[in-house]
């Protein structure tokens, strides 16, 4: 298996398991802490996505080696991927959005649940909160987002043998 179709399903299975625990578990649980599972999940999967469609591009030498650092595969994935399939600019800023409740989560100095959501709070005391339904909206464009590249992935299945349509190796 291609590294692009491993990054491909990880980012199915990260999105699978963020809709099902926003959906279905924290309605019946109604623990908090639940949503910043949540927010990896669904940031791993948006990385995830992003990540399968540039080693997609690397394979066919359409990007140069690509950095292991996010800034990196973000701008090349901007710059490069979205417009050359249509991919819709959304996914970019909620990537972005991700990124920084991400980074936020992980540097927090203090963490609480309050009412619906958790609020994360900086070393500068700056509040960020995170909500069900924040995370509902950003699912639905990573879902998007991980469609399009699904997309893009099967329309060249065929060269890697795994599909009846496409050229079966000699």
């Amino acid at each position: 298996m291609e590294r692009f179709q491993e990054e491909l399903s990880e980012a199915g299975r990260c999105l699978r398991t963020a809709d099902h625990v926003v959906s279905i578990t924290y309605p019946l649980v109604k623990d908090n802490r639940l949503l910043l599972s949540v927010l990896e999940n669904l940031f791993r999967a948006g990385s995830c996505a992003m990540a399968s469609l540039l080693h997609y591009e690397e394979m066919f030498k359409r990007l140069p080696k690509i950095g292991e650092d996010y800034s990196s595969r973000i701008r090349l994935f901007r710059m490069e991927c979205v417009p050359r399939y249509s991919l819709g600019s959304g996914c970019c800023a909620v990537m972005d959005e991700l990124k920084s409740l991400h980074d936020d989560h992980e540097a927090s100095a203090v963490e609480f649940s309050r009412k619906d959501c958790i609020v994360v709070c900086s070393d500068r005391y700056s509040f960020r909160r995170v909500t069900a339904a924040m995370l509902k909206s950003y699912i639905s464009v990573v879902k998007l987002m991980l469609s399009e590249v699904e997309g893009v992935v099967a329309s060249y299945e065929g060269v890697f043998g795994r599909s009846s349509r496409g050229a079966k190796a000699r």
